[in-house]
């Protein structure tokens, strides 16, 4: 199965809509969203129709939650249907063929706001991975946030800032994907294992 990574689209419509092109070249099977698709508010509804458009499933980020969680009425009277139907459907967390997915590290509640705020800058030294590798069973987890490629093993950061194509076969692996306000974004291929990064200026 071909996985349409994205994460922190933060209304970015341009970069959105030519990701979604990419996509189709790359003939993914589902898009997964990880995350931050709010900035203002002044492009949400294009944002989240095109989401709806490509069949998208995805977790809500921190400057997502509180439109996904029980929003309140003011925000109901302010946004269309499409906005908070597609708010609403995205999860704190997914399971999606083996692949664990947030938007925050796997250790934090993607439930609780202050978790999802949390920034304690990207795993530098080996206890930060511990928590990560500890916290679920999963073999591969993605999440975004940070708005850089980042790829770690239990044993340390890997030399991989998203210039390439990675192979995730072998091994336990932590994926921050590029954020897609600047142009990044990826396709992984779960059957053969195959991370393959975009960036785009």
């Amino acid at each position: 199965m071909k996985l349409g990574l994205l994460t922190d689209i933060h209304e970015h419509v341009e970069h959105l809509r030519s990701a979604l092109h990419s996509f189709a070249g790359e003939r993914v099977d589902q898009v997964v969203v990880i995350g931050d698709l709010f900035q203002m508010g002044e492009r949400i509804e294009e944002t989240c129709r095109l989401l709806v458009e490509a069949g998208a499933v995805g977790v809500w980020g921190n400057h997502d939650f509180g439109m996904c969680v029980e929003p309140t009425e003011k925000m109901r009277a302010k946004y269309p249907a499409v906005v908070l139907d597609f708010m609403t459907s995205l999860r704190p967390r997914l399971d999606i063929e083996g692949c664990y997915f947030a938007h925050v590290e796997p250790w934090l509640n993607p439930e609780e706001l202050a978790d999802l705020w949390c920034f304690d800058g990207p795993p530098d030294e080996h206890g930060k991975l511990d928590r990560i590798f500890d916290a679920v069973p999963h073999r591969i987890m993605f999440a975004g946030h940070y708005h850089k490629w980042l790829l770690a093993a239990p044993d340390g950061i890997n030399d991989w800032n998203g210039d390439r194509p990675v192979n995730l076969a072998k091994g336990r692996y932590f994926v921050v994907v590029g954020a897609l306000c600047e142009g990044q974004f990826a396709v992984f291929d779960t059957d053969r294992s195959q991370l393959v990064p975009f960036n785009e200026k």
